[in-house]
């Protein structure tokens, strides 16, 4: 890669990169291997078409028109007919990022060569991406089976100049944003609009995006259950490493390991020293024969401070397998018939079916909501007195009564919570055969990924709650005893939202902390200070 493009080869296409083009707008080119393989198969394919030789979607009709013989003489109307019929989704767009994420997958499962297509259509699906055309692409229809057919169609009409696009921040109709940025449209030859439209793309991209989001916001929840931890007085014993070696979650231990060094200079939490200390005191009391009934010290926190590694490591367990899963796909051959020029076939299978995403994403859904979990459960503590370690009810200071606080502020979190779970529904087992049977089990992986996107927002939300209690709470306790480290991510905090000193409309405040975190500010404020941060 070098500063300002991206090369694709189909095969290792990162995470990293992945969102360097769909939101920062990178350019994106093909290798000299990829655009080999790309003539390869393509001349391959047009040798046969001459043959007249029977190829499902290339001589014959679609799905159940399998047994339908089609002359090639017919071939730009059958791809045709296929993009104009298909593209029938409904409902709201998806967004631009979102759409740049299919059509860059698309153009990634082009560079491993199998799909047939000519290189002066895939180069014109590059320039589009390039050039920041962007396809209006409906968000409900897709079933998840032969990929996502009706989605991936709105990409592909715009190809053929019909349709609308988002160009410079306006639906336009495609063939004005074409005619601005002198694009051709595509006449489809054989095989094209299936090629375009088969496949897992529309699911894998719009995943993907959710999937690097959760990564930030599984380490935000993490800076910020630290500072409430400083907020709440807890202890450090439960992060010990010894402990977490004992059972040897990678995901249990990264996550001990980034509160230790988070909480490295806190004055607020308990140390291991410190604690040492009071139960040595205590003890001694007890041998000196004086009745302790309660003595006020907390031998043990609760779950949703003590468990934090162990809930939050299963979270990054679950993150890995779906990274790992994700990536695999990513970087897939994953439409039909794939054409392998060094054996001389076409390969007729299901690569298309979106299992192998639709299963993570449901995963995802439900690690997300973990988060949001355990936040809900540290921000109840926070906010009643009883069990917040001597911090105002509500945090609502010297006032609390005449002042609320939080006391609206936590509803929120309380109702997000309840609504993600409902959403944590899993819908990579809800199979309703379609395409006259011919489609008898369907993945539903786009609903996954949709349905992973709107969890993941609303995670965020409760985060952002969670994140100013806990620095509302830590300033009733001292704010200068928070320590060096997880001030950095306080001082940012106040310059977005002042301290909550009298009741206030809150909602603007949430708004700006929940863009801090899903832009990745939280972590990277943090990893100024702790590079090695896991």
């Amino acid at each position: 890669m070098s500063d300002n493009k991206i090369k694709l080869d189909g095969d290792s296409l990162s995470l990293d990169n992945f969102i360097k083009v769909v939101r920062e707008g990178v350019v994106v080119y093909f290798s000299k291997e990829s655009q080999k393989k790309m003539k390869e198969s393509r001349q391959m394919l047009e040798d046969w078409v001459n043959d007249e030789k029977v190829v499902y979607g290339v001589t014959t009709g679609f799905g159940p028109f399998v047994s339908v013989l089609i002359p090639s003489k017919h071939q730009t109307d059958l791809q045709e007919n296929l993009i104009r019929s298909h593209s029938a989704n409904v409902g709201p767009l998806f967004s631009e990022e979102e759409v740049r994420a299919a059509m860059l997958l698309r153009l990634n499962v082009f560079a491993k060569g199998c799909s047939a297509i000519r290189i002066g259509t895939v180069n014109t699906l590059k320039e589009m991406l390039n050039k920041r055309i962007h396809p209006c692409v409906p968000q409900w229809g897709s079933v998840g089976a032969s990929g996502d057919l009706t989605p991936s169609s709105h990409i592909a009409l715009a190809l053929m100049g019909e349709g609308e696009v988002i160009y410079k921040g306006k639906k336009v109709k495609t063939a004005f944003a074409f005619k601005k940025e002198g694009v051709i449209p595509v006449k489809f030859k054989a095989k094209e609009g299936l090629a375009l439209i088969n496949g897992t793309t529309m699911m894998t991209g719009v995943g993907a995006i959710q999937l690097y989001d959760a990564w930030n916001l599984v380490r935000s929840a993490e800076i910020i259950s630290a500072i409430s931890m400083g907020a709440l007085n807890a202890s450090m014993e439960p992060f010990i490493a010894r402990g977490h070696e004992m059972k040897a979650h990678p995901g249990q231990i990264s996550v001990a390991s980034n509160l230790r060094k988070l909480l490295a200079d806190c004055e607020l939490v308990i140390n291991n020293d410190k604690l040492k200390k009071i139960q040595n005191d205590l003890q001694d009391k007890i041998k000196n024969g004086k009745e302790v009934v309660d003595s006020g010290i907390h031998v043990q926190d609760v779950y949703s401070l003590r468990a934090t590694p162990q809930v939050l490591g299963a979270v990054r367990g679950a993150l890995d397998y779906i990274t790992n899963s994700l990536l695999i796909e990513m970087n897939s051959a994953n439409d039909n018939p794939l054409f392998f020029t060094d054996l001389g076939i076409s390969y007729q299978g299901a690569n298309f079916h979106g299992q192998t995403v639709a299963l993570p994403l449901d995963v995802l859904s439900i690690s997300l909501t973990e988060i949001a979990v355990l936040s809900e459960r540290r921000l109840n503590k926070l906010l009643d007195s009883v069990r917040s370690r001597g911090l105002t009810p509500f945090l609502a200071g010297k006032k609390a009564g005449l002042s609320c606080g939080f006391e609206g502020s936590q509803y929120i979190p309380t109702s997000l919570v309840a609504e993600c779970r409902t959403l944590c529904n899993p819908v990579s087992i809800q199979s309703i055969p379609s395409n006259g049977e011919n489609q008898d089990v369907v993945s539903m992986g786009l609903i996954a990924a949709r349905k992973a996107r709107d969890i993941k927002e609303k995670i965020e939300y409760v985060l952002a709650v969670e994140l100013l209690a806990a620095c509302q709470g830590v300033e009733e306790r001292g704010v200068e005893k928070l320590g060096n480290i997880l001030t950095l991510a306080h001082k940012e905090v106040r310059k977005l939202v002042s301290s909550h000193n009298k009741d206030r409309v809150m909602s603007n405040d949430f708004e700006k902390i929940k863009d801090f975190i899903h832009q990745g500010k939280l972590v990277s404020v943090i990893k100024k200070k702790i590079s090695d941060l896991e």
